[in-house]
């Protein structure tokens, strides 16, 4: 199996961390990362990264986010979602597709946004959400956002459905309580799916229950690539099946990277940088990276410094392929 990107399309219940570690276990890669967090309640694209791509996750351009989005007016809880207590409640105003539809179009562009309490945003070297969990009143500095669409999807209130396309950073919890702050009540976001991550679609991604036939032949997830401790353990297929089953999903770094301008190689600079690391210039001056190329193939990724004096650094781009193994993980996804 080559090194590339797997978007799966996370289901409610787990957290990212817990979708990497099946990952690990059904590839018998070490090295896989996810490139942006989503939390648990959360479904949608969460793009991870195999292998050598685990270096490339840096060069990723993520700038922009998808989410479909639920808002449900009248209730505020302490998280700003579903999983957070109930700290105020208000009467939802008899309002209008066009009043939504107004509030909205007053969010798009540049616009300033505070941190949720509960977030993993640092202050004074700890994340806010430790604060928050011991009943400290701690705030973030407000910070600099986008957003590009605030697309109306439906409505049967208190419930507001929303299609946000926003820059990376924002909170999807924030505006909730902002729209509904701007409608003249309080609310919080009940629902969220991530239907874009940069490059990354929600049309590319992999099921768990997919996941799960390709692995075992069952889509019954849970029992597949979550047993519980005193579960029977499912048999998997041998490795080199799994890795069949997913080689369609799987997005090559080049694919991945696109948006990087590419140089092609000769034969004799394929040797020297595979034997020391020389690469050719930058296809033009005001690069800062260039994708290294022999053929189709990315060899590896090269990243100017600040003044074209400096050393040129470079990320190369190396398969690491796995031995078979049929074996299940255990419950939290490892061997």
């Amino acid at each position: 199996m080559t090194d590339g990107f797997l978007v799966m399309d996370k289901p409610p219940g787990i957290t990212s961390h817990d979708v990497v570690a099946v990952a690990r276990a059904v590839t018998g890669l070490k090295k896989v990362g996810h490139t942006g967090t989503l939390d648990p309640f959360a479904t949608g694209v969460l793009p991870l990264a195999l292998g050598g791509a685990t270096r490339l996750i840096q060069f990723l351009d993520e700038s922009e986010k998808v989410y479909d989005a639920v808002i449900c007016l009248g209730r505020l809880t302490d998280t700003g979602d579903p999983t957070g207590t109930v700290i105020a409640e208000a009467p939802v105003p008899n309002i209008t597709r066009a009043d939504v539809e107004r509030v909205f179009a007053s969010f798009v562009g540049q616009r300033m946004q505070r941190p949720p309490r509960y977030s993993a945003v640092k202050v004074k070297g700890k994340p806010l959400y430790e604060y928050a969990r011991k009943g400290q009143d701690v705030v973030a500095e407000p910070r600099a956002i986008r957003i590009d669409g605030m697309e109306f999807r439906g409505m049967d209130l208190p419930r507001i459905r929303v299609l946000i396309r926003c820059s990376r950073g924002t909170y999807a919890r924030v505006i909730a309580e902002e729209v509904a702050e701007a409608l003249g009540t309080v609310g919080h976001l009940e629902e969220l799916r991530r239907d874009g991550s940069g490059p990354f679609k929600i049309e590319q991604s992999l099921p768990m229950s997919r996941l799960s036939e390709i692995v075992a032949g069952s889509p019954a997830w849970h029992e597949v690539l979550r047993p519980g401790k005193r579960e029977e353990r499912v048999p998997w297929r041998p490795r080199d099946e799994v890795f069949s089953g997913l080689l369609p999903y799987l997005i090559s770094p080049r694919e991945a990277l696109k948006h990087i301008p590419a140089v092609t190689l000769s034969a004799l600079e394929i040797r020297r940088f595979q034997t020391s690391g020389l690469v050719p210039p930058p296809p033009t001056p005001d690069a800062r990276a260039w994708l290294l190329l022999a053929g189709d193939d990315l060899l590896g990724v090269a990243t100017a410094g600040k003044a074209t004096s400096e050393p040129i650094q470079w990320e190369r781009n190396a398969a690491r392929p796995a031995g078979p193994s049929n074996r299940a993980p255990s419950r939290d996804g490892s061997h």
